[in-house]
């Protein structure tokens, strides 16, 4: 009898674990709708800021081919996600971040609780951490465009990189990085390509276009609004990937336990009907044996 208690306790246990995942999924759904729509309207965003640069003839000018201070120091600016069970989301951007930035003096900006847990442990330099929550906006992330503007202007780093998780679709999260400085066109289009963005320059004819304070004012406005563009997009795409990553877990783990309560059911009725059985057999030996 001790044993049918402990099969269940274990019914219970899973019964309950069950409906924690259920919910857990039904959240990350609801979260990933959301944030969806708002990656597309960031899409649109983009889609017409680059037909304005295309516009006015200054597409390849927007880019930086070499790096304008000899620093060999790198940043390397990393979203991650600010709680856990969302499966190999943050390990899979980990070993991409390690591979490529091996043997080279580098310092982090952390997004994300996950990630900055990590790197305190094992003594990372850690210039800046955020935490953002799953209610963002643009605003939660000025404290990295103040430190990214104030550190190119003084020339600290050589190199910026960007790492997130690219949301491709519901079952589907890629580890992605690219160079904010250098702006490289290079890796500025490939990140259009994995966005599905296309720039279609439009038909303006023989009309003259001015552009205002000056042409150097204007390429300096507008490197700063794409990478700030980028920023938010990557901020979009990792949340996006953890609600996705996370709705999938938790289906996964919803399935687990539906089985193994079915598995513990089985085992359950199988020791109740030996017992049972046993009784039976006890009461019947008992009867035979006061006969005789």
């Amino acid at each position: 009898m001790a044993n049918l208690k402990t099969i269940k306790t274990k019914i219970k246990s899973v019964s309950n674990l069950k409906k924690i995942t259920r919910a857990l999924e039904v959240v990350s759904t609801v979260k990933l709708q959301k944030l969806k729509s708002q990656a597309d309207a960031l899409k649109w965003y983009l889609v017409d800021l680059m037909t304005i640069v295309s516009t006015v003839g200054q597409y390849h000018a927007i880019f930086e081919d070499k790096k304008s201070t000899g620093s060999n120091k790198s940043l390397v600016v990393i979203f991650t996600s600010e709680r856990g069970l969302c499966g190999g989301l943050n390990s899979k951007l980990h070993r991409k971040v390690t591979a490529e930035s091996k043997d080279k003096e580098v310092e982090y900006f952390v997004i994300g609780k996950k990630w900055l847990e990590y790197f305190k442990r094992v003594g990372a330099n850690i210039v800046w951490s955020l935490h953002i929550g799953d209610n963002f906006s643009e605003e939660d992330l000025l404290p990295l465009f103040t430190f990214f503007d104030t550190s190119l202007a003084s020339g600290e780093y050589g190199e910026v990189k960007l790492y997130f998780n690219y949301f491709k679709n519901s079952i589907m999260q890629i580890p992605t990085s690219m160079e904010l400085y250098p702006f490289r066109q290079t890796s500025f289009e490939a990140f259009l390509a994995d966005i599905d963005v296309e720039i279609t320059p439009p038909v303006i004819g023989n009309k003259d276009l001015m552009i205002e304070p000056t042409v150097s004012e204007y390429m300096v406005e507008l490197r700063r609004q794409i990478r700030n563009f980028v920023i938010s997009s990557a901020l979009v795409q990792n949340k996006t990937g953890e609600h996705a990553a996370r709705m999938i877990a938790m289906k996964n783990a919803k399935d687990n336990a539906t089985e193994f309560a079915k598995s513990l059911k089985l085992t359950f009725n199988k020791a109740r009907q030996w017992a049972i059985t046993q009784e039976i057999s006890e009461i019947v030996s008992a009867k035979i044996a006061i006969e005789n």
